[in-house]
């Protein structure tokens, strides 16, 4: 079931640099599948819940709850929701110059999923502007196009100079995280390493990122499971390893809780969709 937002593209008016041919809410559905060949489609979307799968060409992401995801004009498209944990999202389907503009002034270029940064209140907005039908079409493109650009700024400002506003140190121990997950984690290490106590970087990483470090950490080594299993030919018991899975039988649980399907059974499905 989804909540939709359009409008009527009119080729006649004047200006047609920005414009949103549809928005609204797609609520959890396991069947959900959108296919987009050469799209004409730029694709802006924020994961509310769950978690689900998107190619864009040859690449491949697996945006969860928190992340956003941009698919730029002229690619292939293709997305669904997890079968197990299916999302809800918000999302804005728009085109016009602007779009591709914004993204190579701010440096996003290539940039296709953002992980757990929480602009809802962002996409919310620009969908309760597109709903105001009554202020009429020029208005709602006018005020989308700032919304849009401030969406496009803050993403920026996440990649490149994060963080500003947000709490320094949740960003540290998430880039800790990043760069090491290959390690085998303590909460109490973390919370050793940033000065606080484990209920203390609960509360701020949560805060951020609205999840629990433990959370994070599992769903980064599952991202990167997911990674490896398509692209390289490293066993399962060894990427449990390298991993710092306690053994084989726990990682493939853990993927199968999260992803809905064996270690084994995904791998063999992305090939088959290669």
């Amino acid at each position: 079931m989804e909540h939709i937002v359009s409008f009527l593209y009119d080729e006649n008016r004047i200006n047609n640099q920005f414009i949103v041919e549809m928005t609204g809410i797609t609520y959890p559905d396991p069947h959900y599948y959108v296919n987009r060949d050469n799209s004409r489609i730029f694709c802006l979307e924020y994961i509310m819940e769950g978690e689900g799968t998107v190619h864009m060409d040859n690449q491949i992401i697996y945006p969860s709850k928190g992340d956003i995801y941009i698919l730029p004009i002229g690619h292939h498209h293709r997305y669904y929701s997890s079968a197990v944990n299916p999302w809800k999202k918000i999302w804005m389907n728009i085109h016009g110059p602007l779009c591709d503009l914004l993204v190579k002034t701010y440096h996003l270029e290539g940039v296709l999923l953002i992980k757990s940064l929480n602009l809802l209140d962002l996409f919310e907005k620009f969908l309760t502007v597109c709903e105001d039908k009554e202020a009429g079409t020029a208005v709602i493109y006018q005020k989308c196009a700032l919304i849009y650009h401030e969406i496009i700024s803050r993403i920026s400002m996440y990649m490149y100079d994060k963080p500003i506003v947000n709490n320094a140190t949740a960003y540290k121990i998430k880039e800790y995280i990043d760069t090491n997950i290959y390690e085998k984690f303590s909460i109490n290490r973390l919370a050793e390493t940033a000065c606080l106590s484990p209920s203390q970087l609960n509360r701020i990483f949560k805060k951020e990122f609205l999840k629990t470090p433990y959370e994070y950490i599992l769903e980064q080594k599952i991202e990167t499971a997911k990674l490896l299993l398509t692209n390289t030919n490293i066993s399962i018991k060894q990427i449990a390893y390298q991993l710092n899975f306690s053994d084989e039988h726990y990682f493939s649980n853990c993927f199968k809780e999260r992803c809905g399907l064996s270690p084994k059974t995904f791998a063999g499905r992305d090939n088959r969709n290669k």
